[in-house]
Order: structure tokens, then sequence, then C-alpha cells
């Protein structure tokens, strides 16, 4: 009679759980994240993206269905420093700002304030955010990222 191998569940449901929680980080373009994440992005928001070169970075434009544009910029072949939205409904930021959502958050709750207009600027990250309903606009970098020469007037 055959013996059948023993299967440790416990090991197998960590595994599952680790590779859940690392898998959408690994595919996304998200601030902080590689560049090369961009598609699997537009994949997952099922949206179309095209991207343009800048003299010392990428930006790919993604259209979501609900007519927002979400542009993540990036140092070719590198990471995203920046991303800007803009249209009728707030992208989900929790996918655009990555690693940095968490701290997006608590800087939220400590600026109590307008629901038009939300500003964060910490050492690591600044949020620019605001509009109403149909017409959304912000953006948030990455000061340390900023490749040299690089003008925040560029980042919209």
């Amino acid at each position: 009679m055959l013996r059948q191998p023993r299967i440790d569940l416990k090991h197998i449901s960590l595994a599952v759980v680790m590779s859940a929680a690392l898998l959408p980080q690994m595919a996304s373009a998200a601030l902080g994240g590689p560049e090369t994440g961009v598609a699997a992005d537009a994949q997952a928001l099922k949206a179309s993206v095209k991207s343009t070169d800048r003299t010392t970075y990428r930006v790919h434009s993604i259209q979501l269905a609900s007519g927002t544009v979400l542009r993540e910029y990036a140092v070719a072949g590198g990471t995203v420093f920046a991303v800007a939205w803009s249209g009728p409904s707030m992208p989900n930021l929790r996918q655009a700002l990555g690693q940095y959502f968490d701290s997006y958050v608590s800087g939220a709750k400590a600026r109590p304030g307008s629901r038009r207009h939300l500003e964060i600027r910490q050492s690591d990250l600044v949020v620019e955010s605001g509009g109403h309903m149909r017409a959304f606009t912000g953006r948030a970098y990455l000061p340390q990222e900023l490749p040299s020469g690089v003008s925040l007037d560029e980042l919209h």
C-alpha cells in the first residue's frame, strides 16, 4: 500500500497568506515602487496606458474607466517618484500610494479641516489633493527621489 505524504496545512496556509500579501506590492508601480509594475497596474485597473519619455524620467498616463487619469512618474527602469491624478473621481489611493498609504492616512487624520483640500508635508512624502465631485485633482511625490532638475510644476 502506498503511503500518502503528510501535508502540513499550517505551513501551506502561511505560504498562501504571505504570497497574497506580497503579490500586490510586487505587481504595482505605486509610489516608491518599480516602474516595471505599470503594465500590471493598467491591467488590474482595466485601463489603458500611454507612456511619454521626458529628459530624465518617463510619465505613464493610465486612463481609468471612470474617466480619471492617473499619471505615474518614474525614472527610466527605476522607481516611481510621483503620482498625480485628475478627473471625475478619486483613484484608488491605496494602490497609487502603495507603501506610503498608511503615512497618507495618518497625515490626513492629523490635519482636520477642509474636505475640498488636503495638504500633507512630511520629510519623505508630500500629498496635495483637492476638488469636488466630478473634478478631483492631486499629486503625491517623494521629495528625496525627485530627479535633479525636475520642477514640481511638471508633476500635474
